[in-house]
């Protein structure tokens, strides 16, 4: 709690120190002493930090200016910010801080700090400077953020390269290691084990698409790496586009602790519950109804947020969710019947159903357009095991309940 506390004082004192508006930058140009450099900054231990962050520092020593435009920043006061946010529909902006202050909030945080000044020559910062500063108008400063296309990464790459057309060439074959977008999060979401697994119940298909090197970029680490390998022609001649990076903050080491208590362990801890309740109905001839109310109810619920996801918000990458075969909306309706001792003939079929889907879900555990996470096995498994063993169970009572019939004869 400390701690969120003082990162809390930390993006307010920011924001105090930020630059109001585009006066301070109006008609200043650059001297031809000035730096403009890529600044890269590594993973942090809350999930917002944990992919690591972009930014672009102007120096001017002729002027006295250190200036960090940063393309991930939002407005607390735009109308609706919660609901656009929810949405998908909330506009980023380009913001304009002292240098030192964030370089103090991000060692404050121990994130490293890493500096790659670019090798533009007096007229390409002036170039690139104007971009920066058209950008910083009022009008210009807003953006529909977008994780995977359009964030505080792939800002800057589509920057220089709108400012220098057909100048940049960025040498990345080497990235080439057939990632999809899914895979390379995950490279970053090891030390959050649960978040992981939240990220891939949200996340549908389109993140399981294979990422071309150049859209690794839309990650600082790759970004940074990027830049370092790429090119940029001037006066005639092809020079590297930045120089050797240099370090401003080294974080200290931190003892990675994933802990015991994975979802993996989780949810078969789960199953394992769930088929010691089966057993014990199995025995007993009967059904453990609570539990099947809270096992259906839970998952239906999911399923509404995921359904809502995907066609309620402008998150693409929410869309054509697998994860639906299993948790569905309708499973919250289900459970409510679920509390009845008896169910109805038709709602058998439904249960029948259920198991079917999460039959087709196990193939595409194996061979499928969606990487699903091993934590959903268990939970899908329980949810065939208990809709099947009510169907069964439900029948054989009817069956016992039933009137004998018997011919008479004359």
């Amino acid at each position: 709690m400390k701690n969120h506390f003082l990162k809390a004082i930390l993006v307010f004192i920011l924001c105090l120190c930020s630059f109001r508006g585009w006066a301070q930058f109006e008609g200043m140009q650059l001297s031809p002493d000035a730096r403009i450099s890529l600044i890269t900054c590594s993973s942090g231990s809350d999930l917002y930090a944990i992919f690591g962050h972009s930014a672009v520092r102007v120096q001017d020593p002729a002027t006295g200016m250190d200036v960090i435009f940063n393309y991930g920043t939002f407005d607390f006061n735009e109308p609706g910010f919660y609901l656009k946010f929810i949405r998908g529909k909330l506009n980023y902006k380009l913001s304009a801080a002292h240098f030192q202050d964030f370089l103090y909030s991000y060692s404050r945080d121990n994130r490293s700090v890493y500096e790659q000044v670019l090798n533009f020559t007096p007229e390409q910062k002036l170039q690139y400077w104007n971009f920066l500063t058209n950008n910083y108008l009022p009008e210009n400063r807003f953006y529909l953020y977008d994780f995977f296309f359009d964030n505080c990464a792939t800002r800057i790459r589509d920057g220089v390269e709108a400012s220098f057309p057909n100048q940049v060439t960025f040498n990345i074959a080497k990235f080439d290691k057939d990632y999809s977008f899914r895979n390379l999060i995950d490279l970053y979401l090891v030390p959050q084990p649960w978040s992981d697994f939240g990220i891939d119940l949200a996340l549908g298909v389109p993140i399981d698409r294979e990422a071309s090197p150049y859209e690794y970029m839309f990650l600082p680490d790759y970004l940074s790496e990027g830049f370092a390998n790429a090119t940029l022609s001037q006066n005639g001649k092809v020079t590297p586009l930045v120089a050797p990076r240099t370090t401003l903050f080294e974080q200290e080491p931190v003892a990675a602790s994933n802990g015991f208590f994975t979802p993996v362990v989780a949810c078969w801890l789960l199953f394992v519950v769930i088929l010691a309740f089966t057993i014990s109905d199995i025995k007993n001839k009967t059904r453990s109804r609570k539990l099947d109310v809270i096992l259906f109810a839970t998952v239906g619920l999911l399923g509404v947020v995921l359904f809502l996801l995907w066609f309620a918000t402008d998150h693409q990458a929410a869309a054509n969710n697998l994860n639906l075969l299993w948790a569905l909306p309708t499973h919250l309706v289900a459970a409510f019947l679920l509390g009845r001792t008896s169910l109805p003939a038709w709602f058998i079929k439904y249960l029948h159903l259920t198991a079917i889907l999460v039959l087709i879900l196990f193939v595409f555990f194996v061979a499928g357009p969606q990487n699903l996470h091993p934590a959903i096995f268990p939970i899908a498994l329980s949810l065939m095991m208990r809709a099947e063993y009510t169907s069964w169970i439900s029948k054989k009572t009817s069956k016992e309940k039933a009137p004998l019939h018997t011919q008479t004869t004359l």
